[in-house]
Protein backbone atom coordinates (compact mmCIF):
# COMPACT_ATOMS: atom_id res chain seq x y z
CA UNK A 1 0.00 0.00 0.00
CA UNK A 2 2.68 2.87 0.99
CA UNK A 3 3.88 2.10 -2.90
CA UNK A 4 0.45 2.98 -4.37
CA UNK A 5 0.34 6.06 -2.07
CA UNK A 6 3.83 6.89 -3.09
CA UNK A 7 2.37 7.02 -7.17
CA UNK A 8 -0.31 8.98 -5.90
CA UNK A 9 2.17 11.65 -4.23
CA UNK A 10 4.23 11.41 -7.33
CA UNK A 11 1.31 12.39 -9.33
CA UNK A 12 -0.49 14.93 -7.54
CA UNK A 13 3.60 16.26 -7.72
CA UNK A 14 3.26 16.47 -11.27
CA UNK A 15 -0.24 17.71 -12.38
CA UNK A 16 -1.51 19.21 -9.19
CA UNK A 17 -5.01 19.13 -7.53
CA UNK A 18 -5.37 17.59 -4.55
CA UNK A 19 -5.95 13.83 -3.44
CA UNK A 20 -7.23 12.68 -0.04
CA UNK A 21 -7.47 9.58 1.74
CA UNK A 22 -10.22 8.53 3.52
CA UNK A 23 -12.36 5.96 4.95
CA UNK A 24 -11.41 2.42 6.69
CA UNK A 25 -7.35 3.00 5.63
CA UNK A 26 -7.65 6.04 8.08
CA UNK A 27 -9.74 4.73 10.63
CA UNK A 28 -8.10 1.37 11.08
CA UNK A 29 -5.05 3.22 11.16
CA UNK A 30 -6.28 6.00 14.60
CA UNK A 31 -7.19 2.41 15.83
CA UNK A 32 -3.81 1.27 15.62
CA UNK A 33 -5.01 -1.52 13.99
CA UNK A 34 -1.84 -3.05 12.11
CA UNK A 35 -3.66 -5.27 9.67
CA UNK A 36 -2.54 -5.89 5.82
CA UNK A 37 -4.38 -3.27 4.10
CA UNK A 38 -6.05 -4.40 0.97
CA UNK A 39 -8.55 -1.42 0.26
CA UNK A 40 -7.95 2.38 -0.63
CA UNK A 41 -9.80 5.17 -0.79
CA UNK A 42 -9.24 8.35 -2.42
CA UNK A 43 -11.03 11.56 -2.97
CA UNK A 44 -9.16 13.46 -5.70
CA UNK A 45 -10.43 17.46 -6.58
CA UNK A 46 -8.70 18.20 -9.82
CA UNK A 47 -8.25 17.03 -13.50
CA UNK A 48 -9.75 13.81 -13.02
CA UNK A 49 -9.05 12.58 -16.53
CA UNK A 50 -5.34 13.68 -16.12
CA UNK A 51 -5.18 12.19 -12.80
CA UNK A 52 -5.93 8.45 -14.53
CA UNK A 53 -4.02 9.01 -17.39
CA UNK A 54 -0.95 9.67 -14.99
CA UNK A 55 -1.40 6.57 -12.98
CA UNK A 56 -1.83 4.48 -16.05
CA UNK A 57 1.40 5.80 -17.10
CA UNK A 58 3.16 4.40 -14.15
CA UNK A 59 1.16 0.99 -15.30
CA UNK A 60 -2.30 1.24 -13.63
CA UNK A 61 -5.02 -0.50 -14.74
CA UNK A 62 -7.50 1.67 -14.16
CA UNK A 63 -11.38 0.93 -14.43
CA UNK A 64 -14.62 3.20 -14.82
CA UNK A 65 -17.70 1.57 -11.58
CA UNK A 66 -19.63 4.68 -12.17
CA UNK A 67 -18.68 6.99 -14.74
CA UNK A 68 -21.85 9.55 -13.88
CA UNK A 69 -20.51 10.43 -10.64
CA UNK A 70 -17.05 9.88 -11.20
CA UNK A 71 -15.62 6.69 -9.47
CA UNK A 72 -12.87 4.21 -10.84
CA UNK A 73 -10.74 1.42 -9.61
CA UNK A 74 -7.41 -0.04 -10.00
CA UNK A 75 -6.37 -4.05 -9.04
CA UNK A 76 -3.06 -4.25 -8.23
CA UNK A 77 -2.31 -7.97 -7.10
CA UNK A 78 -4.28 -8.01 -4.11
CA UNK A 79 -5.02 -4.66 -3.27
CA UNK A 80 -7.97 -2.30 -4.58
CA UNK A 81 -7.60 1.30 -5.40
CA UNK A 82 -11.32 3.27 -5.46
CA UNK A 83 -10.95 6.42 -6.88
CA UNK A 84 -13.34 9.34 -6.41
CA UNK A 85 -14.53 12.59 -7.75
CA UNK A 86 -15.03 15.03 -5.16
CA UNK A 87 -18.74 15.95 -5.68
CA UNK A 88 -19.05 19.01 -2.90
CA UNK A 89 -17.17 22.13 -2.66
CA UNK A 90 -14.60 20.82 0.03
CA UNK A 91 -13.47 18.00 1.73
CA UNK A 92 -15.38 18.50 4.59
CA UNK A 93 -18.53 19.31 3.21
CA UNK A 94 -17.91 15.80 1.43
CA UNK A 95 -17.21 13.90 4.95
CA UNK A 96 -20.22 15.60 6.37
CA UNK A 97 -22.68 13.27 4.02
CA UNK A 98 -20.79 10.26 5.81
CA UNK A 99 -22.26 8.14 8.45
CA UNK A 100 -20.15 8.06 11.62
CA UNK A 101 -17.42 10.17 13.04
CA UNK A 102 -14.91 7.52 12.91
CA UNK A 103 -15.59 7.37 9.20
CA UNK A 104 -15.66 11.30 8.50
CA UNK A 105 -11.73 11.63 8.78
CA UNK A 106 -9.08 12.44 5.73
CA UNK A 107 -5.79 12.69 5.20
CA UNK A 108 -4.59 15.19 2.41
CA UNK A 109 -1.24 13.72 0.64
CA UNK A 110 1.63 15.35 -0.03
CA UNK A 111 1.46 17.67 2.93
CA UNK A 112 0.28 15.11 5.01
CA UNK A 113 -2.71 17.08 6.63
CA UNK A 114 -5.47 15.49 9.14
CA UNK A 115 -8.90 16.90 7.82
CA UNK A 116 -10.75 15.97 11.43
CA UNK A 117 -14.15 18.10 11.07
CA UNK A 118 -16.29 15.64 13.57
CA UNK A 119 -13.75 14.85 16.14
CA UNK A 120 -13.69 11.82 15.19
CA UNK A 121 -10.31 11.47 16.19
CA UNK A 122 -11.15 12.24 19.61
CA UNK A 123 -14.40 9.74 19.31
CA UNK A 124 -12.08 7.00 18.14
CA UNK A 125 -9.72 6.96 21.08
CA UNK A 126 -12.93 7.06 23.26
CA UNK A 127 -14.38 4.18 21.69
CA UNK A 128 -17.69 5.80 20.63
CA UNK A 129 -19.44 5.48 17.93
CA UNK A 130 -21.31 8.91 17.04
CA UNK A 131 -23.45 10.06 14.10
CA UNK A 132 -21.89 13.15 11.66
CA UNK A 133 -25.43 14.60 11.42
CA UNK A 134 -28.22 14.09 13.76
CA UNK A 135 -29.89 12.73 11.19
CA UNK A 136 -27.11 10.11 9.78
CA UNK A 137 -29.35 7.06 10.54
CA UNK A 138 -32.62 8.33 9.32
CA UNK A 139 -31.39 8.81 6.01
CA UNK A 140 -29.66 4.97 5.80
CA UNK A 141 -31.19 3.06 8.22
CA UNK A 142 -28.71 0.53 6.98
CA UNK A 143 -25.80 2.68 9.13
CA UNK A 144 -27.51 0.87 12.02
CA UNK A 145 -26.17 -2.29 10.94
CA UNK A 146 -23.28 -0.92 10.12
CA UNK A 147 -23.00 0.74 13.71
CA UNK A 148 -23.06 -2.66 15.15
CA UNK A 149 -20.70 -4.09 12.93
CA UNK A 150 -17.94 -1.72 13.93
CA UNK A 151 -18.73 -2.10 17.51
CA UNK A 152 -18.26 -5.28 17.43
CA UNK A 153 -15.18 -5.55 15.67
CA UNK A 154 -13.32 -2.57 17.32
CA UNK A 155 -14.79 -3.20 21.09
CA UNK A 156 -17.04 0.20 20.86
CA UNK A 157 -19.99 1.65 21.82
CA UNK A 158 -22.92 3.82 20.99
CA UNK A 159 -23.08 7.54 21.97
CA UNK A 160 -26.44 8.01 23.71
CA UNK A 161 -27.89 10.17 20.64
CA UNK A 162 -26.34 7.57 18.39
CA UNK A 163 -28.35 4.64 21.02
CA UNK A 164 -31.23 6.54 21.03
CA UNK A 165 -31.35 6.68 16.59
CA UNK A 166 -30.99 3.56 16.68
CA UNK A 167 -34.14 2.44 18.88
CA UNK A 168 -35.90 5.21 17.07
CA UNK A 169 -35.20 3.77 13.25
CA UNK A 170 -34.77 -0.10 13.50
CA UNK A 171 -38.64 -0.57 12.96
CA UNK A 172 -37.96 0.84 9.43
CA UNK A 173 -34.63 -1.26 8.88
CA UNK A 174 -36.98 -4.04 7.09
CA UNK A 175 -37.77 -2.06 4.48
CA UNK A 176 -34.10 -1.04 3.13
CA UNK A 177 -33.40 -3.39 0.31
CA UNK A 178 -32.13 -7.37 0.65
CA UNK A 179 -28.63 -7.65 -0.03
CA UNK A 180 -27.84 -4.29 1.96
CA UNK A 181 -28.96 -6.30 4.79
CA UNK A 182 -27.72 -9.43 4.37
CA UNK A 183 -24.34 -8.07 3.38
CA UNK A 184 -24.46 -6.51 6.46
CA UNK A 185 -25.86 -9.12 8.70
CA UNK A 186 -23.19 -11.15 7.40
CA UNK A 187 -20.17 -8.97 8.04
CA UNK A 188 -21.62 -8.74 11.98
CA UNK A 189 -21.05 -11.84 12.09
CA UNK A 190 -17.93 -12.83 10.06
CA UNK A 191 -16.44 -10.08 12.37
CA UNK A 192 -17.88 -11.36 15.65
CA UNK A 193 -15.09 -12.82 17.75
CA UNK A 194 -16.99 -13.13 21.00
CA UNK A 195 -19.96 -14.43 19.87
CA UNK A 196 -21.98 -11.58 20.91
CA UNK A 197 -23.49 -10.48 18.25
CA UNK A 198 -27.34 -11.45 18.86
CA UNK A 199 -27.21 -10.33 22.25
CA UNK A 200 -26.27 -6.85 21.21
CA UNK A 201 -28.49 -6.68 18.65
CA UNK A 202 -30.73 -7.55 20.83
CA UNK A 203 -30.07 -4.89 23.33
CA UNK A 204 -31.53 -1.60 21.00
CA UNK A 205 -34.47 -3.40 19.40
CA UNK A 206 -32.86 -4.23 16.09
CA UNK A 207 -33.37 -7.79 16.62
CA UNK A 208 -36.72 -8.35 16.31
CA UNK A 209 -36.62 -6.71 13.12
CA UNK A 210 -34.69 -8.98 11.52
CA UNK A 211 -36.21 -12.48 12.93
CA UNK A 212 -39.16 -13.05 14.17
CA UNK A 213 -40.52 -14.25 17.41
CA UNK A 214 -37.29 -12.81 19.29
CA UNK A 215 -39.76 -11.21 22.67
CA UNK A 216 -41.76 -14.86 22.44
CA UNK A 217 -38.44 -17.18 22.43
CA UNK A 218 -37.45 -14.88 25.79
CA UNK A 219 -40.83 -16.47 28.15
CA UNK A 220 -40.19 -19.85 26.69
CA UNK A 221 -37.80 -22.56 26.67
CA UNK A 222 -37.38 -24.05 30.04
CA UNK A 223 -38.54 -27.59 30.53
CA UNK A 224 -36.96 -30.82 31.94
CA UNK A 225 -34.35 -30.44 29.63
CA UNK A 226 -33.37 -26.92 29.79
CA UNK A 227 -33.07 -24.43 32.83
CA UNK A 228 -32.78 -21.40 30.31
CA UNK A 229 -34.96 -19.60 28.23
CA UNK A 230 -34.98 -20.21 24.52
CA UNK A 231 -33.13 -16.87 23.60
CA UNK A 232 -30.18 -17.77 26.26
CA UNK A 233 -30.20 -20.60 24.95
CA UNK A 234 -30.07 -19.85 21.09
CA UNK A 235 -26.92 -17.15 22.22
CA UNK A 236 -25.18 -19.84 23.93
CA UNK A 237 -25.19 -22.27 20.72
CA UNK A 238 -24.18 -19.60 18.48
CA UNK A 239 -21.41 -18.66 21.20
CA UNK A 240 -20.41 -22.37 20.82
CA UNK A 241 -20.26 -22.01 17.30
CA UNK A 242 -17.80 -19.61 17.29
CA UNK A 243 -16.14 -21.57 20.18
CA UNK A 244 -15.63 -24.43 17.82
CA UNK A 245 -14.55 -22.78 14.87
CA UNK A 246 -11.90 -20.95 16.57
CA UNK A 247 -10.66 -24.39 18.70
CA UNK A 248 -11.71 -23.38 21.87
CA UNK A 249 -13.85 -26.52 22.17
CA UNK A 250 -13.71 -29.34 19.66
CA UNK A 251 -15.13 -32.81 18.95
CA UNK A 252 -12.36 -35.84 17.45
CA UNK A 253 -13.37 -36.74 13.96
CA UNK A 254 -15.06 -33.14 12.77
CA UNK A 255 -12.13 -31.42 10.17
CA UNK A 256 -12.72 -27.90 10.72
CA UNK A 257 -11.50 -27.23 6.86
CA UNK A 258 -14.91 -27.71 6.05
CA UNK A 259 -16.28 -24.90 7.21
CA UNK A 260 -13.89 -22.23 4.78
CA UNK A 261 -15.73 -23.95 1.92
CA UNK A 262 -17.91 -20.53 0.63
CA UNK A 263 -21.07 -20.17 -0.93
CA UNK A 264 -20.80 -17.28 -3.00
CA UNK A 265 -18.18 -15.22 -1.11
CA UNK A 266 -19.26 -16.03 2.46
CA UNK A 267 -17.54 -19.28 4.24
CA UNK A 268 -19.70 -21.93 5.69
CA UNK A 269 -18.83 -21.00 9.20
CA UNK A 270 -20.62 -17.98 9.11
CA UNK A 271 -23.59 -19.43 7.85
CA UNK A 272 -23.33 -22.30 10.24
CA UNK A 273 -23.31 -20.10 13.00
CA UNK A 274 -26.10 -18.35 11.78
CA UNK A 275 -27.83 -21.30 11.68
CA UNK A 276 -26.47 -22.21 15.12
CA UNK A 277 -28.10 -19.27 16.79
CA UNK A 278 -31.65 -19.64 15.24
CA UNK A 279 -31.83 -23.13 15.31
CA UNK A 280 -34.31 -23.24 18.29
CA UNK A 281 -36.66 -20.85 16.70
CA UNK A 282 -39.36 -23.03 15.92
CA UNK A 283 -39.92 -23.20 19.66
CA UNK A 284 -41.85 -20.36 19.95
CA UNK A 285 -44.42 -22.24 17.83
CA UNK A 286 -44.50 -25.65 19.38
CA UNK A 287 -44.86 -24.79 23.05
CA UNK A 288 -46.88 -27.33 24.72
CA UNK A 289 -48.37 -27.49 28.44
CA UNK A 290 -49.89 -30.28 29.33
CA UNK A 291 -49.89 -31.36 33.45
CA UNK A 292 -47.08 -29.41 34.17
CA UNK A 293 -44.97 -31.24 31.70
CA UNK A 294 -43.48 -28.61 28.74
CA UNK A 295 -42.65 -29.86 25.39
CA UNK A 296 -41.32 -28.32 22.18
CA UNK A 297 -42.71 -31.00 19.82
CA UNK A 298 -42.03 -30.81 16.33
CA UNK A 299 -39.84 -27.24 16.60
CA UNK A 300 -37.18 -28.77 14.48
CA UNK A 301 -39.32 -28.81 11.42
CA UNK A 302 -41.57 -25.93 11.87
CA UNK A 303 -37.90 -23.79 12.79
CA UNK A 304 -37.27 -25.36 9.07
CA UNK A 305 -40.28 -23.34 7.77
CA UNK A 306 -39.81 -20.49 9.54
CA UNK A 307 -36.06 -19.90 8.78
CA UNK A 308 -37.49 -20.63 5.22
CA UNK A 309 -39.50 -17.39 5.19
CA UNK A 310 -36.41 -15.50 7.24
CA UNK A 311 -33.82 -16.52 4.54
CA UNK A 312 -35.92 -15.36 1.71
CA UNK A 313 -36.52 -12.15 3.83
CA UNK A 314 -33.32 -11.47 4.24
CA UNK A 315 -31.45 -11.86 0.51
CA UNK A 316 -29.58 -15.20 1.61
CA UNK A 317 -28.91 -17.21 -1.58
CA UNK A 318 -30.70 -20.22 -1.95
CA UNK A 319 -28.07 -22.46 -1.62
CA UNK A 320 -27.71 -21.13 1.64
CA UNK A 321 -31.01 -21.29 2.62
CA UNK A 322 -31.20 -24.73 1.86
CA UNK A 323 -27.74 -24.88 4.22
CA UNK A 324 -29.20 -23.25 7.45
CA UNK A 325 -32.91 -24.94 6.96
CA UNK A 326 -31.69 -28.55 6.51
CA UNK A 327 -29.14 -27.65 10.13
CA UNK A 328 -32.58 -26.28 11.54
CA UNK A 329 -34.47 -29.46 10.78
CA UNK A 330 -32.10 -31.87 11.52
CA UNK A 331 -30.11 -30.48 14.89
CA UNK A 332 -31.91 -32.98 17.23
CA UNK A 333 -32.01 -35.75 14.49
CA UNK A 334 -28.59 -37.14 16.53
CA UNK A 335 -29.70 -36.68 19.70
CA UNK A 336 -32.70 -39.30 18.79
CA UNK A 337 -30.48 -41.44 17.37
CA UNK A 338 -28.38 -41.52 21.36
CA UNK A 339 -31.32 -41.55 23.16
CA UNK A 340 -32.82 -44.39 21.25
CA UNK A 341 -29.98 -46.60 22.09
CA UNK A 342 -30.92 -49.09 18.98
CA UNK A 343 -28.39 -51.90 18.92
CA UNK A 344 -28.64 -52.66 15.41
CA UNK A 345 -27.65 -48.68 14.85
CA UNK A 346 -25.85 -49.61 11.29
CA UNK A 347 -29.50 -49.42 9.97
CA UNK A 348 -30.51 -45.90 12.03
CA UNK A 349 -27.29 -44.92 10.85
CA UNK A 350 -27.51 -45.53 7.18
CA UNK A 351 -30.76 -44.08 6.86
CA UNK A 352 -29.81 -40.63 8.80
CA UNK A 353 -26.76 -40.63 6.37
CA UNK A 354 -28.57 -41.15 3.05
CA UNK A 355 -31.31 -38.25 4.30
CA UNK A 356 -28.66 -35.68 4.88
CA UNK A 357 -25.66 -36.89 2.63
CA UNK A 358 -23.09 -34.01 2.77
CA UNK A 359 -25.04 -31.44 5.28
CA UNK A 360 -23.97 -34.55 7.77
CA UNK A 361 -20.99 -33.17 9.52
CA UNK A 362 -22.85 -29.54 9.75
CA UNK A 363 -25.39 -31.20 11.71
CA UNK A 364 -22.91 -33.26 14.09
CA UNK A 365 -21.58 -30.26 14.52
CA UNK A 366 -24.66 -28.18 15.65
CA UNK A 367 -26.22 -30.84 17.27
CA UNK A 368 -23.01 -30.93 19.47
CA UNK A 369 -23.10 -27.25 20.51
CA UNK A 370 -26.60 -27.35 21.13
CA UNK A 371 -25.92 -30.15 23.96
CA UNK A 372 -22.71 -28.35 25.31
CA UNK A 373 -24.96 -24.91 25.64
CA UNK A 374 -27.08 -26.77 27.73
CA UNK A 375 -25.01 -29.09 29.99
CA UNK A 376 -22.28 -25.82 30.31
CA UNK A 377 -25.11 -24.80 32.83
CA UNK A 378 -26.74 -28.24 34.41
CA UNK A 379 -24.89 -31.46 34.08
CA UNK A 380 -25.51 -33.62 36.87
CA UNK A 381 -24.96 -37.33 35.05
CA UNK A 382 -22.42 -35.92 32.96
CA UNK A 383 -24.41 -36.71 29.97
CA UNK A 384 -22.20 -34.21 27.87
CA UNK A 385 -19.54 -36.69 27.43
CA UNK A 386 -21.80 -39.65 26.82
CA UNK A 387 -23.14 -37.27 24.02
CA UNK A 388 -19.86 -35.88 22.58
CA UNK A 389 -18.33 -39.60 22.25
CA UNK A 390 -21.97 -40.62 20.44
CA UNK A 391 -21.07 -37.89 17.83
CA UNK A 392 -17.47 -38.67 17.31
CA UNK A 393 -18.73 -42.18 16.63
CA UNK A 394 -21.35 -40.85 14.01
CA UNK A 395 -18.17 -38.92 12.54
CA UNK A 396 -16.13 -41.96 12.79
CA UNK A 397 -19.28 -44.25 10.93
CA UNK A 398 -20.15 -41.34 8.63
CA UNK A 399 -16.60 -41.33 7.53
CA UNK A 400 -16.55 -45.21 6.64
CA UNK A 401 -20.59 -44.50 4.93
CA UNK A 402 -18.72 -41.61 2.51
CA UNK A 403 -15.61 -44.00 2.21
CA UNK A 404 -18.43 -46.65 0.43
CA UNK A 405 -19.68 -43.96 -2.02
CA UNK A 406 -17.11 -42.76 -3.11
CA UNK A 407 -14.74 -45.96 -3.96
CA UNK A 408 -17.23 -48.76 -4.87
CA UNK A 409 -16.19 -52.19 -5.31
CA UNK A 410 -18.68 -52.45 -8.75
CA UNK A 411 -19.49 -49.83 -10.90
CA UNK A 412 -22.51 -49.18 -13.03
CA UNK A 413 -21.37 -50.76 -16.23
CA UNK A 414 -20.70 -54.13 -14.38
CA UNK A 415 -23.75 -54.06 -12.71
CA UNK A 416 -25.48 -53.83 -16.06
CA UNK A 417 -22.99 -56.67 -17.81
CA UNK A 418 -23.79 -59.14 -14.88
CA UNK A 419 -27.28 -58.31 -14.07
CA UNK A 420 -29.21 -57.37 -16.78
CA UNK A 421 -30.94 -54.41 -15.17
CA UNK A 422 -31.89 -51.38 -16.79
CA UNK A 423 -32.72 -48.08 -15.95
CA UNK A 424 -34.08 -47.16 -12.41
CA UNK A 425 -32.99 -50.72 -11.61
CA UNK A 426 -29.34 -49.96 -11.48
CA UNK A 427 -29.40 -46.84 -9.36
CA UNK A 428 -31.62 -49.51 -6.92
CA UNK A 429 -28.88 -52.12 -7.28
CA UNK A 430 -26.52 -50.09 -6.14
CA UNK A 431 -27.66 -48.66 -3.19
CA UNK A 432 -28.70 -51.83 -2.37
CA UNK A 433 -24.96 -52.78 -2.71
CA UNK A 434 -23.63 -49.99 -0.81
CA UNK A 435 -26.18 -50.77 2.16
CA UNK A 436 -24.82 -54.52 2.25
CA UNK A 437 -21.07 -53.22 2.61
CA UNK A 438 -21.95 -50.80 5.13
CA UNK A 439 -23.68 -53.24 7.18
CA UNK A 440 -20.18 -55.81 6.38
CA UNK A 441 -22.37 -58.02 4.89
CA UNK A 442 -20.32 -57.20 1.79
CA UNK A 443 -16.84 -56.78 2.27
CA UNK A 444 -14.57 -56.96 -0.77
CA UNK A 445 -15.04 -56.82 -4.31
CA UNK A 446 -15.19 -61.07 -4.42
CA UNK A 447 -18.30 -60.83 -2.59
CA UNK A 448 -19.76 -58.24 -4.30
CA UNK A 449 -19.35 -59.81 -7.27
CA UNK A 450 -21.19 -63.06 -6.14
CA UNK A 451 -23.65 -61.15 -4.56
CA UNK A 452 -24.44 -59.53 -7.99
CA UNK A 453 -25.09 -62.91 -9.88
CA UNK A 454 -27.11 -63.61 -7.40
CA UNK A 455 -29.05 -60.61 -8.59
CA UNK A 456 -28.88 -61.84 -12.60
CA UNK A 457 -31.81 -61.26 -14.25
CA UNK A 458 -29.58 -62.67 -17.73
Amino acid sequence: MDQIIKDIKDTIGNIGGAAYIVGGYIRDKFLKNNKDFKDLDIIFDGDINLFIKELKYKGYNIFVLKEEIGIYRAIIKDKILDIAVLKEDSIEEDLKSRDFTINAIALKLVDNKIVDPFRGRAHIDAKLIHEVSEDSIKKDRIRILRAYRFAIKYGMHFSRACEEHIIKECKYIKFSPKERIFNELIEIIREDKNGIAFEELDKCDVLKELLPYIEELKTVGKCKYHIEDAFTHMNLVYLNSKELLRGAISVKGLDLSIFASELGEVPLGIYFSLAAFCHDIGKAKCYKEVNDKVSFIGHDEEGAKIMREVCNNLGLPKKAERFITILTEAHMYPLSLCKNNIKNYKKSFYKFFSKYGQYIPYILALSYCDMHATKMLYDPDNEENLFKEYIEKLLEEYKFYKHIKEVRFIDGREVIEITGVKGEEIKKLIEEMDRKVYYREVNNRDEALKYLRGKSKI
